[in-house]
């Protein structure tokens, strides 16, 4: 009996920590994550200029993206197409931050990639010369229900 009595004393503490820590989210699950911002920048190319322009967004702004991904500032990005050149807009880079400030959230530390890159034209062209963002939105990735394999 005072074995039993004494290894229930040492056991004790361990005993409250588990049963105290069992009404907490973290012992019972990962807490829901805040949402995370999505930048989109819809771009209309020039006639004839939509590869380009993806080429262009690929060597420059994916370049830095790339550096901003790696030091955790980003999630990921994407560039997309409609297919086409008609309508009022073609092309489509979504930017996934951590959080659900997006740009805000890292634009200081974003602007020291930014200055440290030199530009790269595609054919002798820039930006202005391939297209131009027609619209820029931000939404939110709801973390809980997203899925990223």
């Amino acid at each position: 009996m005072f074995t039993t009595l004494l290894a229930s004393r040492r056991l004790a503490p361990l005993l409250a920590v588990l049963v105290l820590s069992a009404g907490t989210p973290s012992a019972r699950a990962t807490p829901p994550q805040s949402p995370r911002a999505v930048e989109l920048t819809f771009l209309k190319s020039n006639p004839g200029q939509r590869e380009p322009l993806k080429q262009f967004i690929v060597r420059n702004w994916f370049a830095m993206d790339r550096i901003a991904v790696e030091q955790g500032l980003m999630r990921g990005f994407t560039v997309m197409d409609t297919g086409t050149d008609d309508g009022p807009w073609n092309v489509l880079v979504a930017v996934t931050y951590t959080d659900a400030r997006g740009y805000d959230g890292i634009a200081e530390a974003f602007e020291t990639i930014r200055r440290a890159h030199t530009p790269v034209l595609v054919d002798g062209k820039a930006l202005r010369d391939l297209g131009a963002i027609v619209e820029s939105k931000r939404v939110f990735e709801d973390v809980a229900d997203a899925y990223h394999p």
